[in-house]
């Protein structure tokens, strides 16, 4: 009975046991409650009928056991077909035990037709093992109904596991959007632009007031329509770059000069919003805040096998003797974590100083993501 689950076997022994025992009772009680004392041969019939009876019952269970995947007709009549040839077997195994028994203890008492007598042996065990195979069938069907309403049970634990973790992973989502504009609106950006735009005001050049409040607004507009997912093309991600330089540069003037290059296939592919504006924010903050000279800052995006890879490089000049070693920045640290999360080990950023200048690549799947 290898690989048979423990508690039905268990179950089933149990049951076994405790029918063969109470079968032995109903014949014992007649005797017991006369006067009489039982004969030799019965109760020594009786007790080998229950040690056969019992090995014997385990093969309708076995028989039920192997059966219990099978069509319920095929399941249920082949079970109640071993069981009748079992009791079949031990009608014809009692009646010849029954006949020596009596024979051994009496050798003067004659010996029957065992023939005769296993037929109505039959007619008395035929019941029992029909109950016996019932009572199996019923004991394995409940054990089935129970594993499959644990596995119901494990399975809505499951589907209720996903839905808590897609609403932990959307309020993180959302966590990330806030934590962004946060990165993307930070005070020194926004008091600079309002100042410049005061300063507009006040020296009557209402124009470029006018088209500052214009652009900061886009710039706005995007950082709080941002998707659900994060994910916007390239196209949408430099247009809000587009809105933000436009802001510098009516702030700086001739100091900054911009520069964009995206081939028009590369347009429409994903990429996480508000990746890039940081990096330029820090192009801008430590290239052309470090000089009076008009500095370039020039926005590459460019095919890479199956990638696509998004460079922010300007030509401020080269790195001054205390800088901070390349890649520690709060921006570029920020830009990581997001790639990390969004695509794993399928993405990088890469920046550091170059000659006449500093450049940071990000380099991005072209169309998969981490799932």
């Amino acid at each position: 009975m290898d690989g048979l689950d423990r508690t039905i076997r268990r179950q089933a022994i149990t049951l076994t046991i405790g029918l063969w025992v109470a079968n032995a009772g109903l014949f014992m009680l007649p005797a017991l409650l006369s006067d009489f004392p039982m004969p030799a041969p019965m109760i020594v019939g009786i007790v080998t009928t229950v040690a056969l009876g019992i090995p014997i019952s385990a093969i309708v269970f076995r028989a039920a056991w192997r059966l219990r995947d099978a069509v319920p007709w095929r399941r249920y009549g082949a079970t109640l077909l071993v069981a009748q040839a079992m009791a079949a077997l031990i009608a014809l195994i009692d009646a010849f035990k029954g006949a020596w028994l009596m024979h051994w203890f009496d050798p003067a008492f004659g010996v029957e037709d065992p023939g005769f007598r296993a037929i109505a042996n039959f007619a008395g065990w035929a019941p029992l093992f029909a109950l016996i195979a019932a009572m199996y069938l019923i004991l394995i069907h409940n054990a089935q109904l129970s594993a499959r309403a644990r596995e119901l049970a494990d399975a809505r634990e499951a589907a209720s596991g996903a839905a808590l973790a897609a609403a932990e992973a959307e309020s993180a989502a959302t966590a990330a959007r806030l934590e962004t504009l946060r990165y993307q609106l930070n005070p020194h950006f926004l008091f600079n632009t309002l100042n410049a735009i005061s300063s507009a005001v006040v020296t009557g050049r209402a124009d470029v007031a006018e088209a500052m409040l214009g652009k900061l607004s886009d710039f706005l507009r995007g950082t709080l329509t941002a998707p659900k997912n994060g994910m916007v093309t390239i196209e949408d991600e430099l247009q809000t770059l587009s809105d933000y330089l436009e802001i510098e540069a009516a702030r700086l003037g001739e100091r900054l000069r911009v520069e964009m290059h995206c081939p028009p296939h590369l347009r429409e592919v994903p990429l996480p919003g508000f990746l890039l504006q940081p990096l330029v924010e820090n192009a801008i903050k430590h290239g052309v805040g470090a000089t009076s000279r008009t500095v370039s800052v020039r926005i590459d995006v460019a095919e890479a096998e199956d990638a696509v890879r998004l460079c922010i490089a300007d030509d401020a000049g080269a790195a001054p003797a205390d800088a901070d070693k390349a890649g520690t920045g709060v921006g570029l640290a920020n830009v990581r974590a997001r790639l990390a999360a969004i695509y794993g080990d399928a993405a990088q950023l890469d920046a550091g100083h170059r000659d006449g200048g500093f450049v940071a690549c990000v380099t991005v799947p072209r169309e998969t993501l981490r799932g």
